[in-house]
């Protein structure tokens, strides 16, 4: 079997280790645990690395062009945002998260029906606007993620102070202050970088395949998404309630992956391999 799936499969391994040894650590708090689960999750990360730069000089372009390769440059960056984060905040729980989410994609890259290639459909005709306009996307669901968590943080400690409820939960997670801020700043920068993301897609789609871009389901649907996320922050413009927002924004966030995942099944130009 080829020895770069054989090393996907040893870097998937030390992921699911790193993140056992961490869930023990997040239920019986033990700080060699923590110790040891974060310098697993570096060396992963580490490996993760050095096979996407394989990629990238086997195949002479960036892995971004499918769903899949997209999925493989997301948990490359979720992984490392996620030990930047912890770096910073020494915050297991959003490390936690960072991490699960990249084994997730990695997961579903490793075992993809077909193997990268340095040829697929849509890089016969690549040019720099489509690596910008994938890029783009991408960024924005790293920050829509962190957003994301961010909320479910805020919820957490909202009803921790509403029950005064100061346990060991509160104190190892972000004020709710902290949360608020990352919250809403990354869901403001996601959405513009999603809104400039489609807006390169178009016009480079109606210079490639015409107007039947605006057609494709997969830009339908995340022209919706983009809809949706702007009508969230006018209702926290006129409501104010930043708990409902927050709630509204996590399952906002699970309709942006099923998006990702699901819907380029069914378009004719944002293939899967």
């Amino acid at each position: 079997m080829d020895i770069l799936f054989r090393i996907n499969e040893f870097i998937m391994l030390l992921y699911f280790s790193g993140l056992s040894v961490l869930a023990y650590d997040l239920a019986l708090r033990n700080r060699q645990a923590r110790k040891v689960s974060f310098y697993v999750i570096i060396l992963a990360t580490a490996l993760h690395l050095l096979t996407y730069l394989n990629a990238v000089f086997s195949l002479e372009r960036i892995p971004m062009l499918t769903t899949y390769e997209g999925m493989f440059t997301l948990s490359l960056v979720l992984s490392i945002v996620g030990i930047m984060y912890y770096y910073k905040n020494d915050s297991e729980q959003v490390l936690f998260g960072f991490i699960f989410l990249s084994f997730i994609f990695f997961s579903m890259f490793t075992f993809q029906p077909e193997p990268l290639s340095q040829q697929v459909e849509v890089s016969v005709i690549m040019n720099e606007l489509l690596v910008i306009h994938v890029g783009m996307a991408l960024l924005a669901y790293v920050l829509f993620f962190v957003s994301a968590l961010h909320s479910l943080i805020y919820v957490i400690q909202y009803t921790n102070l509403k029950k005064k409820r100061f346990n060991r939960t509160f104190f190892s997670l972000f004020s709710i202050e902290t949360a608020r801020k990352v919250m809403m700043r990354s869901v403001g920068i996601g959405l513009m970088t999603m809104t400039i993301s489609i807006l390169l897609g178009f016009h480079w789609g109606l210079q490639i395949i015409g107007s039947d871009i605006i057609v494709d389901i997969k830009v339908l649907g995340t022209s919706f998404i983009v809809v949706l996320y702007i009508m969230l922050l006018f209702y926290l413009k006129k409501m104010r309630n930043l708990y409902v927002f927050a709630i509204l924004n996590m399952t906002l966030f699970i309709v942006c992956m099923i998006n990702y995942l699901f819907v380029s099944q069914f378009s004719n130009f944002h293939i899967w391999t």
